[in-house]
């Protein structure tokens, strides 16, 4: 047991030391919306697809293999079908119908990096 536990721990030690983002899917962030994302740093990746021009930037659906999530971004050069991988917050938008939360989560973009094979 005790060899197993240093293992796990010198792995993520070796991962935080090496800059290694582990890259999160939109199913575990849209199975969780209300987790406390806010404190935590997400990495997804996928391509773009759907996009609604804003005054500051734009929205973007992000699609990987389980599912689609609107991410807000103050880049205007995306075009759909590009492939990319965004580091963000996750947030998230009540929206209150007949006492019933409808709401949906979404990322705060911070930056664009470069896909990982």
């Amino acid at each position: 047991m005790a060899r197993w536990v240093y293992r796990i721990g010198l792995s993520v030690g070796v991962s935080l030391l090496m800059g290694c983002q582990r890259i999160t899917t939109v199913q575990q962030v849209q199975a969780h919306p209300h987790r406390n994302w806010f404190t935590a740093t997400v990495y997804l990746q996928g391509t773009v697809g759907d996009r609604a021009p804003l005054l500051q930037g734009q929205l973007y659906e992000l699609q990987d293999p389980t599912g689609s999530i609107w991410v807000l971004s103050s880049n205007k050069t995306l075009k759909t079908g590009d492939r990319i991988r965004v580091k963000g917050q996750v947030r998230y938008q009540a929206i209150d119908l007949a006492g019933q939360d409808q709401g949906e989560a979404y990322i705060e973009e911070q930056q664009q990096l470069q896909p990982e094979d």
